[in-house]
Parts: structure tokens; C-alpha cells; sequence
């Protein structure tokens, strides 16, 4: 068990407005609960960033909801904020503190649109707010999972909740009327990787219900993070060290994703499985129509057309995609630079008028 250490914030508890708005989690801002996280995943990047175990202290600011209650009145109420990033909401710590439910009352209150990622069913006992929020505008909740089979679950994530709590949990929010979503994040070399893996892990995900899957590779930003993955291999199986080399290169060499031939042919697998499954690979567009900021909405059915352009060898319309995508989120998009996307009528209608230097 974590020691829980009782702080206040000091700085914003919101992060600063993207530069881009986030293709897996829809979010122009996002905001952490808790400040490390007893799950403490072994594959988790938070690892890098600390000198002390990630799961050795949670730190609790006892002023966080003022915080966002302040700064929720200084951001648009149809920018979504995603409430994830190294740290998990729905953590033990929160069946003491329950700041998530306070955060997530004051965006009942106020209709702020939130994508929540995590890997516990006890979001399930918020529910009451979810539903709120999604009838005003748009809640998401999305749980990771990066296996279903048990036995492997259990030596990447044994202190999270198991995996088949997370794909009941999805069926009962689709019940309430909750979009869900999974994220496969990370999709790891030699261990949940293989089409054998992808393909139960496609079928449990679609079979529960879930409205989309979105997937990442395992990031290894430092040495000491590498040094941390090389143990966790060690305790699954036999690994020798040369095949992460091969895929993530070494010294000077060494980069933090694996290298862009072997991410290439992985996407392509698991968009297979997933079209097989009718499983979409991003948020459907109809899930988020009208319910977020126009430019978001616009920037986000770009981005995720550009998704599947690049996987499926696209790569010039994937490249126009994404480009599109950040000047239409940043208002920067003009009639003519719209008029080349096939997408046109969509985002015209999405947009109106409000196009820089044009009419639409």
C-alpha cells in the first residue's frame, strides 16, 4: 500500500490548452487526480519521470477541487477535458479521498465534456455523474486493458483490478448509455504483440461493447526506464535483451518507440482484426457530433480519417489529414485549404461559417 501524503497545489490544475487536440482521448486539456499511482504498472513511462517509486507515495492535493472549480471558469465549456495521464482516478486512494467524484460533480454541474481513462470498475459508482454530464454534453469512459488472458495480466498489472472487471465494467456503462472505449496502451513487443493476443484481446473488447479501441506502443523514454522494462521481461519469460535492441536500438542509437517498420506492420494486424470485429480503431464521429467545440469536432474527424490513411499506406492524404487538422483546431483554416480534403462537405457543415478569411 502506498503511503498517502496530504499537499495542496501550488500551480494550475488543469494542463495548458493543447496545441493540437489528442486523436485517442478528444481532449483539447487534460487533468490529473492524484499525483503518483499504486497500480504502478511496471510498463508505465511514469517510472522515468521520478527518482522514487512511482507507487511508493500518492500525493493528495486537499485544494485541487477549488483549483478546477477556478479554472473550469476560464476555459470554454465545450473543450473536453481528459481526465488521464500518468496516474489513475480511480486508484485506491480515491475510495478515501474521492476527489475524481467531486471533479466529476463539478462538471455534472456545469456540463463540461470529459474523457476519463482508467483501470478500475469502480467508476461504475459514479455513474449518477457520468449520466449527468453526458446528457448535457459528452462523458467518455475509456479503461485500459492490455490483455485479457489472466495469467499474463497478472504479471504486467498485478496490483490493477483484473482485466475482466474492466470488460464487464464497459458492459455495464453501454447499459447506462455511457460511450466506452479501450485503450491497448502500451502494445509491447514479444508479449502482447502477437495476433494470437491481438485477436482475443479485438473479440473481448467488441464483445463487451466497447465503441472504439485505440492502441500505443511501449514508450522508453530513458535507460533507467529500460533497465526497469528488461526486469519486467525477465519475470514473463525469456527474453534476451537483443530483441528490444533490435526494435528500440541502443546507446546514442536508442529511441523511445520501436522503429517505424515493426509499428507498420503491428497497426496493420490489429486494424485487420478490428475492421473483422467492426470494432472502430478511433471514437466514431457520430459519438462526439455536436457535443464538443466545432474545431475540435472538425480537427478530430480529420485526424481520425488520417489514422486510417496511414496505416492502409495513404500516407499523402494522411499527411494533408493531420496538417488540416491543426490549422482547423488552431482557426487557422481557410475555405480553399478545406476544399482539398474529402471531407469538405462534412467539415463545412461541421464549421460554418467560421473559417479564416472566408465564408463557407
Amino acid at each position: 500500500m502506498a503511503y498517502y501524503i496530504e499537499d495542496e497545489l501550488t500551480g494550475p490544475a488543469l494542463g495548458k490548452r493543447r496545441p493540437t487536440v489528442n486523436e485517442y482521448f478528444l481532449s483539447s486539456y487534460t487533468l490529473s487526480i492524484y499525483d503518483g499511482c499504486e497500480f504502478g504498472c511496471p510498463y508505465c513511462d511514469g517510472w522515468a519521470y521520478r527518482m522514487r517509486p512511482f507507487n511508493e507515495t500518492v500525493r493528495v492535493a486537499v485544494n485541487l477541487v477549488d483549483k478546477v472549480a477556478e479554472e473550469l471558469e476560464q476555459i470554454s465549456r465545450d473543450d473536453l477535458v481528459a481526465i488521464t495521464a500518468l496516474t489513475d482516478p480511480y486508484q485506491p486512494a480515491e475510495s478515501t479521498y474521492r476527489m475524481t467524484r467531486q471533479v466529476l460533480r463539478l462538471f455534472a454541474e456545469r456540463g463540461q465534456p470529459c474523457v476519463i481513462l482508467t483501470k478500475s470498475p469502480a467508476v461504475l459508482e459514479d455513474l449518477v455523474f457520468l449520466e449527468q454530464i453526458n446528457q448535457k454534453s459528452l462523458a467518455v469512459v475509456m479503461f485500459t486493458i492490455v490483455a485479457t488472458d489472466p495469467y499474463l495480466s497478472s504479471k504486467l498489472e498485478d496490483k490493477a483490478p483484473p482485466p475482466q472487471l474492466r470488460l464487464e465494467a464497459i458492459a455495464a456503462l453501454k447499459r447506462a448509455g455511457i460511450p466506452t472505449g479501450v485503450a491497448v496502451i502500451p502494445v509491447m513487443p514479444y508479449v502482447n504483440d502477437t495476433d494470437y493476443v491481438i485477436s482475443t484481446t479485438v473479440r473481448a473488447v467488441a464483445d463487451a461493447g466497447a465503441d472504439f479501441m485505440v492502441w500505443e506502443y511501449l514508450h522508453i523514454p530513458s535507460e533507467r526506464h529500460r533497465s526497469r522494462i528488461n526486469d519486467m521481461l525477465t519475470r514473463i519469460g525469456s527474453y534476451p535483451p537483443s530483441y528490444y535492441r533490435d526494435l528500440y536500438g541502443q546507446g546514442a542509437q536508442a529511441t523511445p518507440l520501436p522503429n517505424a517498420s515493426y509499428r507498420s506492420g503491428r497497426d496493420r494486424e490489429i486494424l485487420l482484426r478490428c475492421d473483422s470485429q467492426n470494432l472502430p480503431i478511433r471514437a466514431p464521429h457520430s459519438l462526439f457530433a455536436g457535443k464538443i467545440n466545432p474545431h475540435s469536432e472538425a480537427s478530430l474527424l480529420l485526424k481520425h480519417t488520417a489514422a486510417r490513411d496511414a496505416i492502409q499506406g495513404r500516407a499523402q492524404l494522411a499527411t494533408l489529414g493531420r496538417d488540416l487538422a491543426d490549422l482547423v483546431f488552431q482557426g487557422q483554416a481557410t475555405d480553399a485549404q478545406l476544399r482539398q480534403s474529402p471531407l469538405y462537405p462534412q467539415l463545412a457543415k461541421i464549421l460554418g461559417g467560421d473559417v479564416v478569411g472566408e465564408r463557407l
